[in-house]
């Protein structure tokens, strides 16, 4: 007794009075309002005994958006989210409340969510705009790879037909060519917003239309394994959402592989029960699809998968990731009233796989300078490893009809197995930056242990920083693809012509 009156005494109205949210307590029966703190009041003044519908949500009846008898019928808190005119979200509780005498009562809570909404349509459109700079950067890449090959082929005819009456259309064609490489320029700082919009989608559909895109986004040093299965049923959601989950864990399988490794995606059907419904808060019972993406990477720790999915936690170093990826995996999952469930440890990689309700009834600009002669200086020979065979081609053709003896190679791999066989000195390495199996930094690494004063060219599609990614930094020669034939033989020329390194 002597305990319980030393325990400090509240007036229940002053502590809802200093709350910041609208309470209001309402009549479930009548819809009429009992009660409102002080924030109510300021908000929509005295509207005791009114009904809640009407002077809260200017209806003529009760809200369609309204779990109040859910609540009663219940007894637990229920939410909902409610969008406005003008772009205002609230988010509203309600939860059973029994009076003295006995009556049966709905306290209503209303927050005010707007700004809270905004930042996160502002974060999803960030990470909408990374993935598109990314997906920028591969479409010109391979842009850039086509636009190589007729680029340069024209410039070789037109040289070659100089007195021909086709030389004008030959020059046509390079200036075109020119024109569009221009246009992966402006393709590298392309976005724009879509609206966004819930219908019926068939996963596998989806990540077909996506497959092309996330090898692009992912590298060519992961292998990328698809399993569909052919049986799986239709959800309810939003494409872009989709594609952004799907995404979001790819490139995060992508960054636990530095080195390079396996990623697998995978659809299928799965029953969720009672059983796993207990184990795993927050999912639902029921028929749901299932989106699985696994790597082989560097695995995610106990103390990690704790907070994996919160807001700006990253395992990554200081400015390698914003901590968002997997946020927002999780929040448009949530929203399409779905789960997520991680599995990992570390040095052996993560499986993320998404559930999602399964809808059992299915309706089922460069200017072309004029052609000048290069200067012709010394005849050393020259390493091409490019994984492009048109491109490679290309550079073949260009230094051999300029006196240079050429070897040619489709990747790193092959390259090192010629030097191996190579009877002679080779001077100068032309490599492109990303290739299958080895990257041209790597294969440049190692022929200088062997040959430490050799003359090095990279060339690449892509944007700076997967160069800079893939160790190539300022210091080394670069050529940005596409370019003119003149260009390539003016810059061998020059390499050959320098001094070796001391």
């Amino acid at each position: 007794m002597g305990s319980s009156a030393s325990l400090p005494r509240y007036d229940p109205q002053e502590l809802l009075n200093s709350q910041p949210v609208i309470v209001s307590v309402i009549d479930p029966a009548t819809y009429t309002v009992q009660f409102q703190n002080e924030t109510g009041l300021k908000k929509f003044g005295d509207i005791s005994n009114a009904t809640c519908y009407e002077k809260i949500a200017a209806c003529t009846a009760p809200c369609t958006f309204c779990r109040m008898p859910e609540s009663v019928e219940t007894g637990t808190v229920v939410s909902s989210e409610v969008p406005l005119p003008n772009d205002q979200y609230l988010l509203v509780h309600w939860s059973k409340a029994v009076t003295t005498d006995g009556r049966v009562h709905v306290i209503e809570t209303i927050t005010d969510i707007t700004e809270h909404k905004r930042t996160e349509h502002s974060l999803r459109q960030a990470q909408k705009m990374e993935a598109l700079g990314r997906l920028a950067g591969g479409i010109a890449h391979d842009f850039n790879n086509l636009l190589m090959v007729i680029i340069g082929h024209a410039h070789r005819l037109a040289q070659q037909f100089a007195t021909h009456p086709c030389r004008h259309d030959l020059e046509l064609i390079a200036h075109a060519g020119s024109r569009a490489a221009a246009l992966t320029r402006k393709l590298l700082t392309f976005s724009r917003r879509q609206v966004l919009e819930q219908r019926e989608l068939h996963p596998n559909t989806l990540i077909r239309d996506l497959e092309d895109i996330l090898r692009r986004l992912i590298g060519e040093q992961i292998q990328t394994v698809v399993v569909l299965d052919p049986r799986v049923g239709h959800v309810l959601g939003d494409p872009v959402q989709l594609e952004q989950v799907v995404m979001n864990l790819a490139l995060n399988a992508r960054d636990a592989m530095p080195e390079g490794g396996i990623l697998t995606i995978e659809t299928g059907n799965v029953d969720l029960d009672e059983a796993y419904v207990n184990l795993h808060p927050g999912s639902s019972p029921g028929p749901h699809v299932r989106i699985s993406v696994e790597d082989t990477g560097c695995g995610i720790s106990s103390e990690g998968l704790e907070h994996i999915f919160e807001p700006f936690y990253s395992t990554k170093e200081i400015g390698k990731g914003t901590g968002l990826g997997l946020a927002t995996v999780y929040g448009i999952v949530k929203q399409s009233r779905g789960y997520v469930e991680v599995s990992s440890q570390p040095g052996r990689g993560s499986r993320f796989t998404a559930l999602f309700p399964r809808i059992v009834t299915q309706g089922e600009e460069i200017e072309a300078p004029p052609a000048v002669e290069p200067q012709r200086v010394s005849r050393g020979s020259v390493l091409v490893v490019e994984d492009d065979e048109g491109i490679r081609s290309l550079i073949g053709k260009i230094l051999t009809e300029y006196g240079y003896p050429v070897i040619e190679a489709s990747d790193g791999v092959e390259a090192l197995k010629m030097l191996q066989t190579f009877k002679g000195r080779c001077d100068l390495i032309i490599a492109d930056v990303i290739m299958p199996r080895m990257t041209g930094a790597a294969l440049v690494e190692a022929v200088q242990v062997v040959v430490p004063d050799i003359k090095v060219l990279f060339v690449s599609g892509y944007a700076d920083d997967t160069l800079a990614a893939n160790g190539v930094g300022d210091e080394p020669a670069f050529l940005q693809k596409p370019f003119l034939p003149t260009t390539l033989t003016e810059k061998v020329a020059e390499l050959l012509s320098m001094p070796p390194d001391r």
